[in-house]
């Protein structure tokens, strides 16, 4: 390789490294930002196709029957989550507990979403 060459070629990796580097950069401080800004919820919100069926306070600990029982949503500590579904998959009983504004339990065969919601509607989601 002539030095013009190997010149040019250490010169073109330190702007992709440096490229590089700043995506990574900006992908921490937007992280960063996302995770400061949580704020926790004080509602679950149930809808049922479309329509809402019922909000349950995070700060009542209970077990609730939904959409004809064929899920069960608990509240427990400040959190909510799917604890039964017979649903073929269960993949809203995987979700976990939710407890932050904007957070989603979604169970597509029983056409229900839980959706953890602040004191006011009115609220603006940050990652919309």
């Amino acid at each position: 390789m002539t030095s013009k060459k190997l010149r040019d070629f250490i010169i073109r990796y330190r702007v992709d490294l440096t490229v590089v580097a700043s995506f990574l950069l900006l992908a921490v401080v937007v992280l960063g930002v996302i995770h400061l800004t949580k704020t926790e919820g004080a509602y679950a919100e149930v809808i049922v196709d479309g329509d809402v069926v019922g909000q349950y306070s995070l700060s009542v600990d209970g077990v609730y029957s939904l959409n004809n029982g064929t899920n069960a949503l608990t509240v427990k500590s400040g959190m909510a989550y799917m604890s039964y579904s017979n649903c073929p998959d269960h993949t809203c009983e995987i979700v976990g507990k939710v407890k932050h504004v904007g957070e989603t339990i979604v169970c597509l065969p029983n056409h229900l979403t839980i959706t953890i919601i602040g004191e006011s509607d009115d609220s603006v989601d940050f990652v919309s």
